[in-house]
Parts: structure tokens; sequence; C-alpha cells
């Protein structure tokens, strides 16, 4: 018997509409596939790009930043590493602002976070914002306790707010882990020598120098540590350390200092001589200058000296003490008194500066004491370390009127022709 048409019909098209099932859901996998993988090529190209970008910041080619940071435009899931490389390029162009609006849209990426509280931390350390600074640093360590940057970072902000504990910590750290960098040992030999602890001052220097520090820093550490070996009378070791300095004003002077505690008044006259002709108001040089001509019995001219420097610095206690004393040999007790008077003024102020610095580090919030450390470090024509000091109390108090005062006035004086 022969069967109609549609029963041997439905048994050819079953078979077929099966086969094309199979064909669309395989093609419909293969598609599926393709996509995936090219999101899986793609986020290794964004990720290996980003990875560029981070060797391009460490090695400061931000050209090479930029143009990493246009290969990961529009794509998925790399929002957070646009906006940390934004945030790089404009801290590098100085936009600090600009940069910081930037690590606010990322810091919370568990993979950037310590990069971005490192770099957030500098751009505020940039504005002069050192106890937001500290902030961000600490909690930077805090995820990552090796992370040598923020050491780094943190010990100049709590320089810079007479934190002097809290700075040797950092440099400490951060010299175990940069055992070859020479800075740290440098900032806290310079830190001792700033605060007379000539014996603490020294090992620093020596441990800074066997580091093979780049020139001009090793001439600077070496006049440095000079200075701290003759404050402790080690006349003859600061001579073999100034052998290995540059000829210069500086060099000549310390070494006609050596030579004149030595009793070798010659070579100290033939040194002076040569610091002054290359440098006519150096303080140091016409300091020593007096003294050697009061030594030869030449009080007229130590005078004359003294005077020239009084002129340099008029507000440089030393200067007027040794014009005192001067002047009450040569029997002149009207101008003995008078600078007696100025140097009892400076004296004064230095000890009052000097008592206020233990009170900064012992109090960390305190932006009064550092607005008067500023107002006595203009007093003593210090404007570079009295802006600092403003700059201190105004990081932890923005509105301090007095500081505020005190850095616009000297912003006027500047500007003046």
């Amino acid at each position: 018997m022969v069967q109609p048409i549609t029963v041997r019909l439905s048994r050819v098209v079953k078979p077929l509409e099966s086969r094309w099932q199979l064909a669309a859901l395989l093609a419909a996998l293969l598609s599926a596939l393709a996509v995936a993988a090219a999101v899986v090529w793609h986020r290794g190209a964004a990720d290996r790009s980003f990875k560029r970008a981070l060797a391009a910041l460490d090695a400061r080619q931000f050209e090479l930043v930029q143009r990493e940071l246009a290969r990961l435009d529009g794509i998925a899931g790399f929002e957070p590493h646009r906006h940390f490389l934004r945030g790089t390029v404009l801290l590098a162009g100085g936009q600090c602002f600009a940069a910081l609006e930037e690590f606010g849209r990322c810091v919370d990426h568990p993979e950037l976070r310590v990069r971005t509280l490192i770099l957030s931390g500098q751009a505020l350390y940039r504005v002069k914002r050192f106890r937001d600074a500290v902030g961000l640093l600490v909690q930077a360590l805090e995820a990552d306790p090796q992370a040598a940057d923020a050491y780094a970072c943190l010990a100049a902000a709590y320089d810079d707010l007479g934190l002097l504990n809290e700075a040797f910590q950092a440099w400490s750290r951060l010299a175990e882990l940069r055992p070859d960098d020479f800075y740290p040992h440098r900032m806290m030999g310079l830190r001792c020598k700033d605060f007379e602890r000539w014996e603490s001052a020294v090992p620093m220097y020596q441990e800074a120098l066997q580091r093979q520090p780049p020139q001009p820093d090793r001439n600077e550490i070496l006049l440095e540590m000079a200075e701290c070996q003759i404050r402790l009378q080690r006349w003859e070791e600061a001579l073999g350390t100034l052998a290995q300095c540059f000829p210069s004003p500086q060099r000549w002077t310390k070494e006609a200092e050596c030579h004149l505690s030595a009793g070798r008044l010659d070579e100290a006259q033939q040194l002076l001589d040569r610091s002054l002709q290359h440098s006519p108001v150096d303080l140091s040089a016409l300091l020593l200058a007096g003294t050697l001509a009061l030594q030869q019995g030449k009080g007229e001219a130590a005078v004359a000296a003294w005077q020239r420097a009084a002129i340099a610095y008029p507000r440089e206690y030393v200067v007027h003490y040794k014009l005192s004393q001067a002047f009450r040999r040569l029997g002149k007790e009207a101008e003995a008194k008078r600078h007696a008077d100025l140097a009892e003024e400076l004296r004064q102020v230095r000890l009052e500066f000097s008592q206020l610095h233990a009170t900064a580090a012992a109090e960390p919030d305190n932006a009064d004491v550092r607005c008067r450390l500023g107002v006595l470090a203009k007093q003593l024509d210090r404007s570079d370390l009295a802006r600092g000091w403003f700059h201190a109390a105004l990081s932890i108090n923005p509105r301090h009127a007095e500081a505020l005062q005190h850095l616009t006035g000297q912003a006027r004086q500047a500007s003046k022709p």
C-alpha cells in the first residue's frame, strides 16, 4: 500500500529540522565563545596596557602613560584604572587638586588603593596640607607596611610639621627598605646638625656617604660633616673631610677655621683671603676674619670685618655679640652697649625659638605654636623658615588668621622689585 505523500515528507522534514536546530545551537555557542574570547583578549590587552603604564609611571615617562591611558578608553572594568592614570598625569603637571579628584574615584579599588593613597598624600604634601597628607600616608602603610614611597613622603611631612621623632622613625624605616639610598641618613644627619647634635650627626653623614650619593649631594654632605667635626674640635678629621670637597669659598673658610684653631695663622689668612675674594659677604668668612684679626692684635680690622657682617646680616646674634666685645676692648662703650642690647634681644628670640621646637614636637595639633615659630623666624631674618612654619600652622588650622596674614604679607613683599 502506498503511503500518503504527507507522511513521507514528515519523515524527511523532522530530521532536517533537528539538524537545523543543532546547527543554530552550534552557531550560537560558537558566537558566544567568540564574544567571550574577544572579551578575554580585550581584558588581557587592557591589563597589559595598564602594566605598561605603571612601568612608564615608575620611569616618569608620562607621555607613555598618556598613550596607554588612551588604549584603555571604553574597556569595561577599567574605569578606576583610567581615573588613576589621569590622576598621575595631572599630578606630574602640578595640578594637585585636579589629581586628587581623579584619585578620589579610584581609591576604593583593591588593586589601586595603596598607590592611590600614596600619590594623594604626595599631592596634599605639595599643597602644604601636611596633616592631611600624614593621614593618607598612614592608611597606605597600614595596607602595605613595605611601601617605601609612603615613608619618604611621610618623613617629609612630619619634618615640616616639626615632629622630628616621628620623622626620624620614618627615615629609619625608609633606610631599611632602601638600603642603597643615601637620602634618609643625609636628612637625619642634617637635622642632628641643625639642632647642634654634632656627635650624632657625624655617623649619619658617614652612612650616607657609604651609599655613594651623586654630586652635588656628596659635596654638600662632606661640607656639613666637616662643620660637625669642627664643632667637635676634630680639626684634622675635618681637614681630611674637606680635602674631598670641590674647591669653594665654603671649603676654604672651614679649612681656615681648622688651621686657625691649630695655631697656623698664615695658612688660615691665605685661605680666608681667597674665600672673601670669591664671596665678599659670606657670614662665616667675615666672622672668622674678625676673629683672626683680633688674635693678631688688629682690633680695628676685626671691627671692620664684623661691621661688614652686621650690614649684610643685621639680625645675626653672634655678629652683634662679637661687635659688643670688640668695641668694649677699644673703649667705645656707647657702641659696645648698642650691640650688646641687640645681641641680647636676638638671644632671647633664639632661645624662645629653640624652646618652641620642643613644644611643637610634643603638641602635633598646636597651630598657634607653629605660627609663633614663623614669627620668630621672621624676626631672625629667616623668611624661608618662617614660610614653612606658617604653612605648618595652616595645615593644622586652614583658617588660622595670623598665619594667613603673615604669608600674604610675605608674598606681597616678595613681589616688590
